[in-house]
């Protein structure tokens, strides 16, 4: 197999509540995606985000209870926010969700939100 060159890039983490423990936004440079990580004890606060109200993939991560084996659900929403409704009175086993959309259309081309912006298409 022939090694492949990797191409640098930037990762950015928001903590929207200052602690690393909480919510955790991370956007990768030159994705249109962004990633939203929330504690299950959080997603009351959580559900005001804009990025719940899109469509995007999600992924519940927690343990099993007798085991104590790791166990993950994968599934769709459209939006995600009502799915992970119907999971927290649904499914027990989980602590942690990571929520994959994509960003606000508007502000896809560089990922800035200045409504100036020459590269945002009108």
């Amino acid at each position: 197999m022939i090694p492949t060159k990797s191409r640098p890039f930037s990762i950015r983490i928001f903590l929207p509540d200052g602690t690393p423990e909480g919510i955790r936004v991370i956007e990768r440079s030159n994705w249109t995606g962004i990633g939203v990580i929330i504690p299950r004890s959080l997603l009351p606060d959580a559900k005001a985000r804009a990025e719940l109200s899109r469509t995007g993939v999600y992924i519940l991560m927690g343990h099993d209870y007798e085991s104590g084996m790791p166990i993950i659900y994968i599934g769709p929403g459209d939006p995600v926010r009502d799915r992970l409704d119907s999971h927290v009175a649904r499914k027990e086993f989980w602590t942690l969700v990571a929520v994959f959309v994509t960003r606000d259309w508007k502000n896809a081309c560089c990922g800035c939100s200045r409504a100036s912006c020459r590269r945002t298409s009108a």
